[in-house]
């Protein structure tokens, strides 16, 4: 069983807390858009592949930092786990979705990427403060 977090430090507010989300956020897309374009470009892969490849290597960096700022208490990592888990599934949904209509409308895979990682950070920041690292 995981430790449980013990930092004795309560999570950061108001600007600072969406400042930290933010640089979170951006590394975890330059990961995510990144792996999209190499792989469908220079790898040559199909788009849901270079989607999928994108999308979970992003989910790694971006848990691990936002659990880092963003964690309360003393929740165990599984429960902080399962809750992200919980939120990156209908994310990955979304995603998936978004990034197939837009490339069959003829853009470009990391247009509607850009999009569905803009719609899905707005509510992914409001379940990270009141649920999912709780």
């Amino acid at each position: 069983m995981a430790e449980p977090v013990t930092s004795g430090r309560a999570a950061p507010t108001g600007r600072r807390s969406l400042v930290l989300y933010v640089l979170v956020g951006g590394l975890s897309y330059v990961v995510d858009a990144g792996l999209l374009v190499l792989v469908t470009g220079p790898l040559g892969g199909p788009v849901w592949l270079g989607t999928t490849v994108g999308f979970w290597t992003s989910v790694v960096v971006n848990f691990l930092l936002n659990r880092a700022v963003f964690s309360q208490g003393d929740a165990s990592s599984v429960s902080h786990g399962v809750r992200y888990g919980v939120l990156l599934g209908v994310n990955y949904l979304v995603t998936l979705l978004i990034v197939h209509v837009g490339t069959s409308w003829g853009l470009p895979p990391v247009v509607p990427k850009t999009v569905a990682v803009a719609l899905t950070t707005c509510w992914n920041f409001v379940l990270y403060r009141v649920w999912v690292f709780r």
